[in-house]
């Protein structure tokens, strides 16, 4: 048994948690694009944003209920919208990635930067998938994208938002080790003037890696005192 895995299996807790999310992050690769893949019988095709998406990301957003829309930064039910979001992309301060169906959009994931010199480090992570396309896997993989996005762009921090009852975002983004940083109360409102809870999630690569090497030096101590089995 390598020391690493006896480790784990001794003192489990923090540690294994962070050494199973380590081990998720480090499986996520940038895939090459484009390429194929199927959910729920459907074959998706995966690729870069381009210019002549833009009649399908508005026919694509207009279609979601508008409780999926409040998270976003843009309403992209508009054209001058989309216009922008591809205009942000042409400079390169963001990376899309988008889903279709035949030549159907269902589903996209952004990494954005503003280009801020004191916020370059950090980007944010967008996500949308068709709702008969939830809960299939086809959200999961669009995050692991935009993560692989990240990390080859060196991020250092990445933020997503959501409202508090997407559950199944939420998920996908545990899984890769982002945490709940803040819950801003009554903080969009809808056409008919609700207002919602919106909810702030962070993945800090260097924090991350901090802590997992505070709990490494934890582990390794304790053997020491207590003897190890190799």
């Amino acid at each position: 048994m390598k020391v690493g895995q006896w480790l784990i299996r001794l003192f489990g807790g923090r540690l294994g948690e962070l050494e199973e999310l380590r081990s998720v992050q480090e499986e996520v690769v940038l895939m090459a694009l484009p390429a194929e893949r199927e959910f729920a019988g459907k074959v998706v095709r995966l690729r870069e944003i381009e210019p002549a998406d833009r009649d399908r990301i508005l026919s694509f957003a207009r279609a979601l209920p508008e409780h999926d829309l409040l998270f976003l930064r843009r309403d992209i039910t508009q054209p001058e919208e989309v216009d922008s979001w591809l205009a942000d992309v042409a400079s390169g301060n963001y990376s899309t990635v988008v889903a279709l169906v035949g030549d159907e959009l269902v589903g996209y994931a952004t990494v954005a930067q503003d280009g801020m010199t004191w916020t370059r480090h950090v980007g944010e992570l967008r996500l949308l998938v068709a709702p008969a396309l939830r809960g299939v896997g086809l959200g999961s993989l669009l995050i692991d994208q935009a993560f692989a996005i990240a990390k080859t762009r060196g991020l250092q921090k990445i933020v997503a938002q959501m409202t508090v009852d997407q559950e199944g975002a939420i998920n996908g983004f545990e899984r890769l080790g982002f945490r709940k940083e803040a819950v801003l109360r009554r903080h969009v409102i809808d056409r008919n003037g609700e207002l919602h809870d919106l909810q702030i999630m962070a993945f800090d690569a260097e924090e991350f890696a901090q802590m997992l090497l505070r709990e490494r030096i934890r582990a390794a101590a304790s053997v020491e005192t207590s003897g190890a089995p190799f």
